[in-house]
């Protein structure tokens, strides 16, 4: 497995640098659509087939041929059929770096569109898209959008499965899941403790902080949001995650990875701090003590700050107050990835 080499950045760049303007109507309109016209795009499902499509056609404008690879996935005693779709820009080395996200939903009967989870990083991919068109990145870059996540991490798993010929020439992969919306922006690794990767036929754990730590230099440079590690927990160390995202079958088979999410760590939420509680903001809960940073009551508490696979994850509950802050997250995510694999061609 090749070594994922530090990029060193040649450029001080604002949210400015590459035509925020255009961005926010190429990604951010993707990502209200995304969620608005297929809210229901469980995994397996005719309406996630027709949102794969509709991602398909938002490439082809930007001039990308998007490939499909379609599979199918046993959920209990159902053979069910999803897709992944990636697109390929070539770069000045054949080394590989993976920007990966999911863009199926929970069940919308639950009140979720999937705006945050995952719209929002799979429009996240599309802006990244959108900026590096007549550029040549310094890796060849693979953008992918995996199905059939919420399910089980279907699409992921069969991702790597699928490329395990190539997998040696994969410097590093990057998962955006839920990257807005959350209080904080984090950037976490493999947890150091070994995933069980046998449910993702790999043997070679890799819990390499060199991909997070090499995002986390550069996020620094963007001045309108602050990324982060996450802190210390019960379960897990500063800045480590678990593996219930699609970086997981790729820690597995030995390559580096970086996950960047929006939520709060420093939240006392409903199973302490995990994660899980998204966000202070007062309307996603019952009532929240801000001496506490948690429940008023915690016998009383129905909404524990959280945001994903609730009501609140559709656009319009997250738009309003919180539009500015998530507008800001979002383009700052773009810009970051978006000069993070140029930057050697600056």
């Amino acid at each position: 497995m090749r070594s994922l080499q530090p990029l060193t950045i040649g450029l001080l760049f604002s949210l400015t640098s590459l035509n925020v303007y255009a961005q926010k109507n190429v990604g951010w309109e993707a990502m209200v659509d995304l969620a608005s016209q297929f809210s229901n795009r469980v995994g397996g499902t005719e309406e996630e087939a027709k949102a794969a499509q509709w991602l398909v056609e938002q490439y082809q404008q930007l001039g990308y041929q998007a490939q499909v690879d379609e599979f199918q996935f046993q959920l209990g005693e159902k053979t069910l059929t999803t897709r992944n779709l990636e697109v390929e820009i070539k770069g000045k080395s054949e080394d590989v770096l993976i920007i990966g996200a999911h863009y199926d939903s929970v069940p919308s009967r639950e009140g979720s569109s999937g705006f945050t989870d995952n719209a929002s990083g799979a429009a996240t991919l599309i802006g990244i898209a959108h900026n590096l068109v007549g550029k040549t990145p310094h890796y060849t870059i693979r953008l992918v959008s995996f199905g059939a996540e919420e399910m089980g991490l279907h699409g992921s798993i069969h991702y790597v499965s699928a490329k395990q010929a190539s997998l040696g020439k994969v410097v590093g992969m990057i998962n955006l899941d839920t990257v807005i919306g959350g209080d904080n922006l984090y950037i976490h690794s493999a947890h150091t403790v070994p995933y069980a990767c046998d449910r993702y036929n790999g043997s070679e754990f890799n819990s390499s902080k060199s991909l997070r730590d090499t995002l986390l230099v550069d996020a620094a440079n963007i001045k309108t949001i602050q990324y982060d590690l996450h802190p210390k927990t019960a379960d897990y160390p500063e800045g480590e995650t678990g593996e219930w995202s699609d970086h997981a079958p790729f820690a597995c088979n030995g390559i580096p990875t970086a996950y960047i999410e929006a939520t709060n760590f420093t939240l006392y939420g409903k199973d302490g701090y995990d994660g899980y509680s998204q966000t202070a903001e007062a309307k996603f809960w019952t009532c929240y003590d801000k001496a506490t940073l948690g429940a008023c009551d915690r016998n009383e508490e129905k909404k524990w700050g959280q945001i994903w696979h609730t009501p609140y994850d559709s656009h319009a509950q997250m738009v309003g107050d919180l539009k500015e802050k998530i507008a800001l997250q979002f383009d700052a995510n773009v810009e970051l990835l978006s000069n993070y694999v140029i930057k050697k061609s600056l």
